[in-house]
């Protein structure tokens, strides 16, 4: 099926949906699920500021799924176009050592050495 047919067979989203683009997010976490806040860089004032307008709330599950598609879709697009390099002045920083009250929790050691490892993987060379 060539894309054409494919976009034709897609429901129809309604008169309500909307398309919008964001170059930032941020994450609101809960026990019951995962909000992402997204926004647009706004660099028409003198301070640049970012122009939050969407937010986005999904449960735990599918937070976890959407996690599994978008890195199946990055390793297509990176496979066919090349590595997405990330420029210094965005890079994830560095994470915070643990504070010395919870040096002895396994948890949030293995939560800091996962997103250490997540980060140098993010911004390694090929």
């Amino acid at each position: 099926m060539d894309e054409q047919q494919a976009a034709v067979t897609q429901p129809d989203p309604g008169p309500d949906f909307d398309s919008v683009y964001a170059n930032n997010a941020r994450f609101e976490i809960s026990v019951w699920d995962l909000k992402i806040v997204f926004g647009q860089l706004d660099q028409s004032s003198e301070k640049p500021v970012v122009d939050w307008h969407t937010a986005v709330t999904l449960p735990w599950v599918q937070a976890k799924l959407l996690s599994y598609y978008l890195q199946v879709n990055l390793a297509a697009y990176e496979a066919e176009q090349g590595r997405i390099r990330i420029p210094a002045s965005v890079a994830p920083p560095e994470f915070p050592p643990v504070p010395p009250e919870l040096e002895n929790n396994p948890q949030v050691q293995a939560v800091r050495e996962f997103g250490c490892k997540l980060r140098e993987g993010l911004l390694s060379s090929p």
